[in-house]
């Protein structure tokens, strides 16, 4: 299942960036979403690249289907790293990926940050993937459904700290 996002801020790159990359903001936003035992593995940056490593527990945006509740929990363990780099002054890329814990499925992205000092946009593409026999297919569209919705409510969450 593929996803791809369009988020505009009215906000300039340079803050844009700013807010992702600061960790009191990441623990801010997460706790306005939810989550709970929150860290931040790992954060680097440069005038070039960053990484980010996030661990957090989260819940589920929609009910889990019946046939999938034995690999997902009420609180999931949830790991997602980003390896940011600077295409150009105003242009950031970004490759992703998500694991949760216990579920047999691949999360992973790209992000393409551009803009100027006003504004800029994040555009979002998202692959989800699970070779489960019989229930692949359910396991990665629901996936798909509840990362969408956690998208937009991290993109929400980061508009309200800018």
């Amino acid at each position: 299942m593929e996803l791809e996002l369009r988020h505009p801020y009215e906000a300039g790159l340079t803050d844009v960036l700013s807010t992702f990359f600061n960790r009191d903001r990441i623990l801010e936003k997460n706790a306005m979403l939810g989550a709970r035992n929150v860290r931040v593995a790992e954060l680097v940056r440069d005038e070039a690249s960053a990484k980010l490593v996030i661990e957090r527990e989260v819940t589920s945006s929609s009910e889990v289907p019946a046939m999938l509740a034995s690999f997902h929990r009420e609180w999931n363990e949830v790991r997602q790293e980003e390896h940011w780099f600077r295409k150009s002054d105003d242009e950031w890329h970004c490759e992703f990926r998500v694991r949760i814990e216990g579920v047999p499925a691949k999360i992973q992205g790209m992000m393409k940050l551009q803009g100027d000092d006003r504004a800029c946009t994040n555009l979002v593409s998202l692959n989800v993937r699970c070779d489960l026999p019989l229930l692949g297919k359910k396991v990665a569209k629901f996936l798909a459904k509840d990362s969408r919705l956690k998208i937009e409510d991290e993109y929400a969450a980061t508009r309200r700290l800018l």
